[in-house]
């Protein structure tokens, strides 16, 4: 899904800006994207997700999200030389009494898994959860299959924290949870 130029000249405005992409607000024209990322069997395994979503199932997930954005927002992973929304990532259950917030991220897009561009957007994510949100302690819970993702983590710093045994129940099995965290004063 390419971006018309007067789309890009009307409708980017970075929330968030990096070398390769950048973090924008979610937009609901992108609904039928999700859509097919969730249902690619590939993203959805790593997502954890195993139910079938239509559009209206993505649509409510996003309005839910917004109803919580004191505690939980999201952005969508805009690839600035390719012009198309890639995936997304955000904050989930910031706690705003003990500086914390739970990091997620999903690249939709096979083609750009391993190229640097989860290190991109969880960078982004944390220089913002320090500098502007003030948070004390960035953390994320990786599903043990999802080696890209630990990758990543130990990539900008983060550290395991704790492994959650039999903690995800995915096709039939039960699979293994990594906290990773990194705190302002490591970062």
């Amino acid at each position: 899904m390419s971006i018309s130029t007067n789309e890009l000249n009307e409708k980017i405005a970075p929330f968030l800006d990096g070398d390769h992409i950048c973090l924008l607000p979610i937009k609901k024209s992108h609904l039928d994207l999700y859509v097919k990322w969730m249902n690619n069997p590939r993203v959805r395994r790593l997502a954890r997700s195993t139910i079938p979503m239509k559009k209206e199932d993505i649509e409510k997930r996003f309005e839910e999200k917004n109803k919580r954005i004191k505690d939980s927002f999201y952005f969508e992973i805009f690839h600035k030389r390719d012009k198309i929304p890639i995936g997304d990532c955000g904050f989930n259950h910031i706690s705003w009494i003990d500086r914390r917030g739970n990091i997620g991220l999903g690249i939709g897009e096979p083609e750009y898994w391993n190229r640097g561009v989860a290190s991109e957007a969880v960078g982004l994510l944390l220089k913002y959860g320090f500098e502007e949100l003030n948070l004390f302690k960035i953390y994320a819970d990786i599903f043990s299959p999802n080696i890209g993702s630990w990758k990543c983590a130990e990539k900008v710093g983060m550290k395991r924290e704790a492994e959650l045994k039999k903690h995800e129940y995915i096709e039939g099995k039960y699979f293994d949870s990594f906290i990773y965290s990194i705190f302002r004063d490591d970062w």
